[in-house]
């Protein structure tokens, strides 16, 4: 199974993730992510722990992406390696995210697409008989 895929749209971008786990399922998710972004392998300097809550995994989702390309654009925080945890209660789910990189200086690298932000618009987070599946679309 590969770990994600593009998805043609028609102004946007969008990818379809998978994973075996809900947590591969995110880590997922943030490669493709930044795999559109940029052509770069960054090394493991830095670490930050990121903390997330929301009632449904949707949500959840989408604040993830929507951290990470903050993270980037925001704080020059170019992750390199993942490690996420997810507990999920009847109301609530909760990420935690302690993740490496290094900083990003974009007047040495190049980026291939500037993405503004991830939305709902023709969002899935569903389990399948694999494990999870997510499809989102991109503002570019």
């Amino acid at each position: 199974m590969e770990d994600f895929e593009f998805i043609e749209h028609t102004a946007d971008f969008g990818i379809r993730v998978y994973g075996k786990t809900l947590p591969e399922l995110f880590v997922n998710s943030a490669q493709a992510l930044f795999s559109i972004i940029l052509d770069y392998k960054p090394q493991a300097e830095i670490q930050k722990t990121i903390e997330l809550e929301e009632e449904n995994l949707e949500d959840l989702f989408v604040d993830w992406m929507n951290e990470l390309i903050s993270q980037f654009f925001a704080d020059k925080f170019l992750p390199a390696q993942y490690s996420v945890s997810i507990e999920s209660k009847p109301e609530l789910n909760i990420l935690k995210a302690d993740i490496t990189g290094e900083g990003f200086n974009p007047y040495e690298r190049k980026i291939n697409k500037e993405i503004k932000a991830a939305t709902y618009h023709n969002l899935k987070v569903e389990k399948t008989k694999e494990g999870y599946a997510a499809e989102v679309i991109f503002d570019v």
